[in-house]
């Protein structure tokens, strides 16, 4: 039986999810698969994308929070 396989298996098999069985016939799929190789790079360059952002808060959001706990210290006391 051939399988189909989805942007959603591509993932898995980068995050290493599949199952033995499912990753060796994506591996060999993607030998004779020029579309499917050229998902699987695509979705590779926004996971190396994905690893590079960084988050913080904005100071707005840092001094509500600070602004939140004093109020409830001063309630809690």
């Amino acid at each position: 039986m051939i399988k189909t396989f989805t942007k959603n298996d591509l993932v898995r098999f980068l995050y290493d999810e599949l199952t033995a069985q499912e990753s060796k016939e994506l591996e060999q799929l993607l030998i004779t698969d020029s579309e499917l190789r050229s998902e699987l790079e695509e979705i590779k360059a926004v996971q190396k994308g994905l690893d590079q952002v960084t988050y913080s808060p904005s100071k707005k959001s840092v001094d509500k929070i600070l602004e939140f706990s004093r109020q409830y210290t001063k309630q809690s006391v």
